[in-house]
């Protein structure tokens, strides 16, 4: 079936016993393509990608009997990755990675079964390390620090199970202890 607006092609997709069946696709209201992508039963089956109206690549994921699986890669609309990262069975799953539009590191962790597991770091557009912390069944788990913009360390503290633990320092941007809390 294709849905047209006048001359501009809308949609195209397949049936088969009133199910989506085979390649599906989507367009802007100019005919950029929007998404494209494979269904079996009426179930996203393959791999699914999308396009900005630009027609610049924007994401691409994997499907499985519906459900998210494998590699991913999602994209800003001037060309540089977005994220990165892992899906199985559904859930982010691994190494986990995103960044800023001019391609320096936003954050990066892991992840398993869709849970924060494991050291997750945050930067600056600078690429200068604004966080960092563990994460142990989803809960922050150990040390935590955050980082002034200029590098110095800005407080940090431990939890345990989520809820802090112990002793927190503050500190000024030139790295001077301001602040002690337990």
């Amino acid at each position: 079936i294709q849905m047209r607006s006048g001359d501009i092609l809308q949609s195209r997709t397949e049936y088969k016993n009133g199910k989506l069946e085979g390649l599906f696709e989507d367009y802007y209201e100019n005919g950029q393509l929007w998404s494209k992508g494979n269904f079996k039963d009426g179930i996203p089956d393959g791999l699914f990608e999308g396009y900005y109206e630009n027609g610049q690549f924007e994401s691409k994921v994997n499907y499985k009997e519906g459900e998210r699986e494998g590699p991913f890669e999602t994209y800003h609309e001037n060309g540089q990755l977005t994220s990165k990262g892992n899906y199985k069975e559904g859930e982010l799953d691994g190494p986990f990675e995103t960044y800023h539009e001019n391609g320096q590191l936003t954050s990066k962790g892991n992840y398993k079964d869709g849970i924060p597991d494991g050291l997750f770091e945050d930067y600056y557009e600078n690429g200068q390390l604004t966080s960092k912390g563990n994460f142990k069944d989803g809960l922050p788990d150990g040390l935590f620090e955050d980082y002034y913009e200029n590098g110095q360390l800005k407080d940090k503290g431990n939890f345990k199970d989520g809820m802090p633990d112990g002793l927190w320092k503050e500190f000024d941007q030139d790295g001077n202890l301001t602040t002690t809390e337990k």
